[in-house]
């Protein structure tokens, strides 16, 4: 996994447990509109969060299956 593909994925996550935690604490003072726009903010880097690790998956998947082009001692 890339560094930029990790820190995405860190970023995010950091970024739903701060909101989640100020919710927590202001959820009766802020109006309805704020907790629906966290919540479909923290939908959204979920959504970030699953493509980015599935992604990393499936390229190191298609790493193993390829065939070397030039496999050890048949360099001729």
């Amino acid at each position: 996994m890339s560094l930029r593909r990790a820190l995405r994925i860190a970023l995010s996550l950091v970024i739903i447990v701060l909101i989640w935690f100020r919710a927590a604490q202001e959820w009766h003072e802020r109006p309805v509109f704020w907790l629906a726009g966290s919540l479909t903010l923290s939908i959204i880097l979920l959504l970030v969060v699953i493509v980015e690790l599935t992604g990393a998956l499936r390229k190191r998947q298609a790493g193993r299956d390829q065939v070397p082009k030039r496999p050890l001692g048949l360099d001729h």
